[in-house]
C-alpha cells in the first residue's frame, strides 16, 4: 500500500467514524509526530547500564546464545523451573 492508498482510506473512513473515535485517530497520530523522542527519559543508572553494554561489546565481552541459555537455565534452576529445551 503506498502513502496515497493510506490517506485515502484513513480520510475515507473519518468521515463515518463518531467524535470519540475521530479523536482516538487524532490522538495516535498526534503520538507519532516525533518518532525520535524517546518514549520517557532514561534513568541515570539506565543510562550507566547501556554505556557500560557499548562499552563491553567494543571490547568483545559478549555472552554467545549458547552461554546466554546456560546462564538463563542456570538461573531458572535456582528458582525450580525446568532446563529450556533451546
Amino acid at each position: 500500500m503506498t502513502k496515497a492508498e493510506a490517506i485515502a482510506i484513513i480520510t475515507a473512513k473519518l468521515a463515518n467514524l463518531d467524535d470519540a473515535r475521530v479523536q482516538t485517530v487524532a490522538n495516535i497520530v498526534q503520538s507519532m509526530q516525533d518518532d525520535t523522542k524517546p518514549l520517557r527519559q532514561l534513568s541515570a543508572r539506565e543510562r550507566a547500564l547501556l554505556d557500560q553494554s557499548k562499552a563491553d561489546f567494543s571490547a568483545g565481552r559478549a555472552y554467545s546464545l549458547e552461554e546466554s541459555i546456560a546462564f538463563a537455565d542456570e538461573q531458572l534452576a535456582r528458582r525450580g523451573v525446568p532446563k529450556s529445551s533451546a
